[in-house]
């Protein structure tokens, strides 16, 4: 009913923004269809892999309705308004090949791989500096929609945020001693 689908939409935006809002970067792994919601979903995240069967599409125009998980905004973002608009205003599925060509994908991998690949890059993140990582995250997501000189400042920001922290200190110690850093933070 009309009231129900106006019930959900505070549910649907608080849950495509708490992935959007995480410090922590998020790797989506696509297996299979990832329509309407599943591709806002993937569109949410930092990097998306893909294996070979994943199918991306915001086919929400066929039916009425525009993508409501942030789709026409992370599109256009993510792929360009060219692009964004062919998928949002065609409604037509990508295949994988086709997602990578349009940047909607960031790796293919062999069939019922992807969640596997996804992992092993979240552990790769997850070694890295915790504090170097969420001001990098920080200064990608908003330094997207800002000119480049404000860009600039975002990473000076982030740079700064990180030049003169103990998670700092450490990594050179330990690229210096030739061993794996111990994260303070």
């Amino acid at each position: 009913t009309d009231e129900e689908i106006l019930a959900q939409r505070p549910v649907f935006r608080a849950a495509f923004g708490g992935v959007l809002d995480l410090p922590q970067p998020v790797v989506a792994a696509v297996h299979g269809f990832a329509l309407g919601g599943g591709c806002e979903f993937a569109l949410s995240a930092d990097l998306i892999v893909a294996d070979e069967t994943a199918v991306f599409g915001l086919p929400e125009v066929s039916v009425g309705l525009v993508p409501g998980g942030g789709g026409t905004q992370l599109a256009l973002r993510r792929l360009g308004p060219g692009r964004a608009a062919d998928l949002v205003l065609t409604g037509r599925r990508l295949g994988v090949d086709e997602a990578l060509e349009y940047g909607l994908a960031d790796r293919k991998v062999p069939a019922g791989t992807a969640r596997g690949e996804a992992l092993a890059i979240a552990g790769t993140i997850a070694g890295n500096s915790p504090v170097a990582v969420r001001a990098a995250k920080r200064a990608l997501r908003l330094g997207g929609g800002v000119s480049l000189e404000a860009g600039l400042d975002l990473e000076e920001n982030a740079w700064r945020t990180v030049a003169f922290s103990a998670d700092r200190r450490e990594g050179i110690a330990a690229f210096t001693e030739k061993r794996k850093p111990i994260w303070p933070s």
